[in-house]
């Protein structure tokens, strides 16, 4: 099967367009209309219902869905790990990691990888499991560690829970609320929150909590996807936050951040090694997991 009908078909499946999807694929509209009929007749099955207006998958494109991007991901892989050997000679591991693990975890781990892989290149992107999830998928990462903060995971990723991540409100060291005593739910509106750009199970989980008492949770007076300009803006105001212990543990160790309790349960989210499903391990990657599965436990 002709890998290059595949990405044509991958484009269509996420474009429903086919000036689009042609556009992603850098061929003519026409180019690519004619792989996927060839596609089609190779399979023997019809993929899309086009009409006038738009391009929907049939059922038969929903079930070759799954191992196309396999299929994709792992050519892509294999096509990096060649790329990588003939150029110079050294081998990459590309890893996506979420804020949390990135601050202090990734950073032993890969000096750990690189002890055993001198020449090893290591490229780390940051983000959210749902933002890296469909670089893993098209085989752009070999692994992503991060806090799960969503359960909606898609089936071509397998995951293996690695710890509990602890989630707290923080304000800063001086914080009026510190100064009258017993915090209790309702204080803690008082004052703005900061909160991130996209909805996750922490956000549901502190609803849950403050509707338990009547009350609404809060709602953010500045909405960032940057970390360091969330704490930033608790550092300088009387803003609070929540966010995962290991990111905040330099500014807890400098005595800089309070978590406040204020009668809230513990809530936490599990950190966890996201992999594409049946897909090529490299021994770098598989070394990476047990350098990273040490620090956890130690």
């Amino acid at each position: 099967m002709d890998i290059k009908r595949l990405q044509h078909f991958l484009a269509l499946v996420e474009t429903r367009s086919y000036w689009r999807a042609a556009r992603k694929c850098q061929v003519t509209p026409q180019a690519l209309s004619k792989s996927i009929q060839r596609l089609e007749q190779s399979l023997g099955v019809k993929l899309f219902d086009r009409d006038t207006r738009s391009v929907e998958p049939t059922l038969f494109a929903q079930e070759l869905l799954p191992f196309a991007r396999n299929i994709d991901a792992e050519s892509r892989g294999m096509l990096r790990t060649l790329d990588t050997l003939l150029d110079t000679g050294l081998n990459r591991l590309v890893v996506g990691t979420g804020a949390a693990a990135a601050v202090e975890l990734m950073a032993a781990t890969i000096l750990a990888v690189r002890r055993h892989y001198p020449g090893l290149v290591v490229e780390l992107i940051e983000g959210t499991c749902e933002t890296l999830a469909p670089q893993l998928l098209r085989g752009q990462l070999d692994v992503i560690v991060s806090v799960m903060t969503t359960d909606a995971v898609d089936k071509l990723i397998e995951w293996h829970v690695l710890s509990d991540e602890p989630y707290r409100v923080y304000a800063r060291s001086g914080h009026p609320l510190l100064a009258r005593g017993d915090i209790s739910l309702p204080m803690l509106l008082d004052y703005p929150w900061i909160g991130g750009d996209d909805e996750d199970l922490v956000t549901d989980q502190l609803k849950v909590v403050f509707g338990q008492q009547g009350l609404e949770a809060p709602r953010p007076a500045v909405i960032t996807n940057s970390i360091l300009s969330a704490i930033s803006f608790v550092l300088q105001g009387d803003a609070l936050v929540c966010l995962p212990e290991a990111i905040v543990r330099r500014e807890l160790r400098q005595g800089l951040l309070v978590p406040l309790e204020a009668g809230l349960p513990v809530l936490s989210r599990p950190t966890v090694a996201f992999f594409r499903r049946h897909s090529t391990r490299s021994p770098e990657c598989l070394q990476f997991l047990r350098e990273l599965q040490k620090r956890v436990r130690g």
